[in-house]
């Protein structure tokens, strides 16, 4: 028998279900940081170019306990939620089949991480806001959204002291019902706080 999950929790190891909120990093000091690396001046040199994917995601509820039920902005890649606390948003499908997008915030991990749904289309998504970003409640949406990325901050692969943020969008293409799975395109720009979300090499 496949082992599931019937509630969020159990996708979570022992020691990350009750977080030291000691350890997280106050919103408004996130807000901050954010706003200060939003000009390129002080931004190390570009590493990586941009380039359009596409991934899959298994809900965090009912599904196998070794898939992927989240996302890591700062890496580019989908992440296990059983494993550790390196990852910025995950999802779940409830009980109506709504797609859940949820914020690390929104799971009781750092409130760094943010997400935006966007108005445009993928491709009319050309740079990542600097704000209006949801960190700690559960956006809902349905094939066809798309959704900005502010990730967690941090120094990781940073030519910089700064922690800074990585950002990113995505584009809902399918959501799978019976297996519970989630289809979408993204584009992940992993240079250290910059915003830009075209395909090739970042200027902003």
């Amino acid at each position: 028998m496949e082992l599931t999950h019937l509630w969020a929790a159990a996708k979570l190891p022992s020691s990350m279900r009750t977080p030291p909120w000691s350890a997280l990093v106050p919103t408004a000091l996130a807000a901050t940081l954010v706003v200060a690396c939003s000009s390129t001046t002080a931004l190390p040199a570009v590493q990586y170019d941009n380039k359009v994917d596409t991934t899959t995601l298994a809900a965090l509820t009912g599904t196998a306990i070794g898939v992927a039920s989240a996302f890591d902005g700062v890496q580019g890649i989908p992440a296990r939620t059983d494993l550790n606390a390196a990852f910025d948003f995950a999802v779940d499908i409830d009980a109506t089949g709504t797609l859940q997008l949820l914020p690390a915030g929104a799971l009781g991990f750092s409130a760094d991480p943010g997400l935006l749904i966007s108005n445009r289309s993928f491709d009319g998504v050309t740079s990542a806001p600097s704000s209006g970003y949801v960190m700690d409640s559960v956006l809902t949406a349905d094939v066809g959204t798309v959704f900005v990325l502010r990730s967690r901050l941090t120094t990781q692969q940073c030519a910089v002291t700064s922690a800074l943020p990585r950002y990113a969008k995505f584009h809902v293409l399918a959501i799978d019902q019976q297996t519970r799975v989630i289809t979408l395109e993204y584009l992940a720009n992993l240079n250290c706080g910059y915003r830009g979300l075209e395909p090739g090499t970042p200027s902003n």
